[in-house]
């Protein structure tokens, strides 16, 4: 193992000393709508999966506590050492992808399953394989596997709209006039106000808080073949795919990304966090484009950003207890609908990768579409494994000479 795997920064000792100065209005802001972009959609996300999967309000509590806490943790550090905006958060995908297999396997094997993700990413990172491992990433069959398994929540707008045209309705509403009308307020934010008020006030739910502290649970892992490869290897794969968008994020700003620190500790942070319901520590690309970008100010103190975002991210999973009961508490058409408004600009993303003219494995990711959505296992492995192996096999065998140039081009 080298000495110098893990990239040297300028130091938290020389951050500290450089933040009076390197605070202004423009890396605030930037912090504050980062802030408000991951609450309005994922922290909705998570406790709509929690509700089907049958979760307690403690399960769901340490799961929110747990993403929130360590990645808000990681992000203060790794801003202030290299003095770059790089935001760390749970993958918005892979919430996705584990919320379908809760309902196959038991909180423990998907510990086992989170714990096995963790490592193969520290792996990757202490190695220095990482930047092997993107190069030949089959990028647009992990995109079309994305979009399968979000799909059935996409079309949550469209039935939650038809089975409660007020709740419902009136949150979708809120969101597409916010887009229409101002640029600045992400509109899920908008749509998440609306939501709870008409819930509050229209629907007459009855709205609960939590007790204010919360004692997170430790899961004890169990491990099995078919959790592991079920859970894990979509996990590693998606949390790769999130890591190419922060790395491309913040390569475009002209920020010199430390590579190898930014898998490793993620990898030990999404290791440690499993026990705690944990899916996924990752580098989050929507967070990282707004802490990173020209309205942020200055690209020196960008970073400030980051480290004001993490800073709230944390104080947020210590309120987990009390707001996790609140949120449970919205009728599950609001709910529905704010999971799928949430995941929007990912659809778009994704379908652009995936689909695209510029794509030269949209066969392959077809299939890996279609076999993602189906939702069915084999052997207790879910269909993302197997749409992920089964988009590479036709992409192998009906696009050929597109593989082969894709290779041609990686080792050059």
């Amino acid at each position: 193992m080298r000495k110098d795997f893990i990239e040297h920064g300028s130091g938290i000792k020389e951050a500290l000393k450089a933040l009076p100065h390197s605070i202004n209005i423009n890396n605030i802001t930037a912090a504050l709508i980062a802030t408000v972009f991951s609450l309005a959609g994922p922290i909705i996300l998570l406790i709509n999966i929690a509700n089907e999967a049958h979760l307690t309000n403690q399960q769901t509590a340490t799961w929110l506590m747990s993403i929130y806490f360590i990645s808000g943790i990681l992000m203060v550090l790794l801003s202030l050492y290299y003095q770059q905006p790089i935001a760390i958060a749970f993958s918005l995908p892979g919430i996705i992808v584990v919320g379908s297999l809760m309902k196959v396997f038991s909180l423990n094997e998907m510990v086992g399953g989170y714990i096995f993700g963790g490592l193969i990413l520290l792996f990757l990172g202490v190695t220095g394989l990482i930047k092997t491992v993107v190069k030949y990433l089959p990028l647009p069959i992990i995109m079309a596997m994305i979009i399968g398994a979000l799909f059935s929540y996409a079309m949550g707008i469209v039935t939650s709209v038809q089975k409660d045209y007020i709740g419902a309705g009136l949150t979708v509403a809120a969101f597409f006039a916010t887009r229409i009308f101002t640029k600045k307020i992400p509109p899920q934010a908008v749509a998440l106000v609306v939501g709870i008020i008409v819930s509050m006030f229209l629907m007459k739910s009855k709205m609960t808080m939590g007790d204010l502290f919360c004692y997170p649970l430790l899961i004890r892992p169990d491990f099995s073949l078919a959790a592991i490869l079920s859970i894990g290897t979509p996990l590693v794969l998606l949390g790769l795919a999130d890591f190419l968008k922060g790395y491309g994020i913040l390569t475009a700003n002209k920020f010199d990304a430390p590579v190898n620190a930014m898998i490793t500790s993620t990898g030990i942070c999404s290791t440690i966090s499993a026990f705690f319901l944990a899916h996924s520590v990752t580098v989050a690309g929507p967070v990282t484009a707004i802490t990173s970008s020209d309205d942020a100010g200055p690209k020196e103190s960008r970073w400030v950003a980051a480290f004001i975002k993490g800073i709230i991210q944390v104080f947020i999973a210590l309120l987990a207890g009390l707001l996790v009961p609140f949120l449970r508490s919205l009728p599950s058409t609001v709910t529905s609908v704010l999971a799928g408004l949430a995941m929007i600009s990912l659809f778009v993303t994704a379908f652009e990768v995936a689909f695209s003219s510029k794509n030269k494995f949209q066969i392959g990711a077809f299939f890996a579409f279609i076999v993602a959505y189906s939702n069915f296992s084999v052997y207790n492995i879910s269909s993302p494994v197997w749409s992920l192996l089964i988009g590479i096999l036709v992409s192998l065998i009906f696009e050929r000479d597109n593989v082969k140039l894709f290779l041609k081009f990686r080792t050059e």
